[in-house]
């Protein structure tokens, strides 16, 4: 059985998806023939519905406010937070502050969308976090989401069906090759001599 909040029949991932839309619009860029604002706001607003009947249909949509949800507490415990995995290919958790950065091709937005986690293999997304809030995030997840997690680790979170939160303590030597960090963090990394 997936995870999912009552919330969900009302639409609270389309409206947090909005919300989130209407705050990030300024960092996307314009697509094909775009003059306004509200053109712009139209068509990725699009996108983002044919993401969350995706994720619906897949019983996912739950786990993305579980997200969301998990690295806003996450940033108000650390200075500094950073998620990454296969969740960068979509733009639904872009826009609720998920992940930091999307890069969209409207041509391969459906083919990279399909490699997103759902599709391929178990869900998997893991925070970078400093080792002080490690303890704190697993905490807050594990009091407010305890009739759904399977397994508590050290440093991550599994729930019934497999979908898996994994804690990267900025304190361990982190290997690059095995990571999926843009250039920035990994900049940051080396510049307080974490890697």
């Amino acid at each position: 059985m997936k995870f999912n909040y009552k919330a969900q029949i009302e639409d609270m991932l389309l409206r947090y998806a909005r919300l989130g839309l209407s705050e990030r619009i300024d960092d996307l860029p314009d697509l094909g023939n775009t003059n306004s604002y509200d053109e712009k706001f139209a068509k990725y607003e699009k996108y983002i519905i044919q993401e969350i009947l995706v994720l619906k249909e897949i019983s996912f949509d739950g786990y993305m406010l579980l997200l969301q949800d998990v690295l806003v507490i996450s940033k108000e415990i650390s200075d500094f937070v950073k998620s990454y995995g296969s969740v960068k290919y979509s733009l639904t958790a872009y826009v609720l502050g998920i992940t930091d950065e999307y890069v969209f091709n409207e041509i391969d937005n459906i083919k990279e969308f399909i490699n997103f986690t759902p599709f391929t293999k178990k869900p998997k997304v893991n925070i970078l976090i400093s080792s002080f809030a490690n303890a704190g995030c697993i905490g807050y997840i594990k009091h407010k989401y305890p009739d759904i997690i399977k397994k508590v680790k050290k440093r991550a979170v599994i729930f019934n069906d497999g979908f898996e939160i994994k804690f990267i303590d900025l304190g361990i030597d982190i290997k690059v090759e095995e990571t999926d960090l843009d250039t920035d963090t990994l900049s940051i990394l080396k510049i307080n001599k974490i890697i």
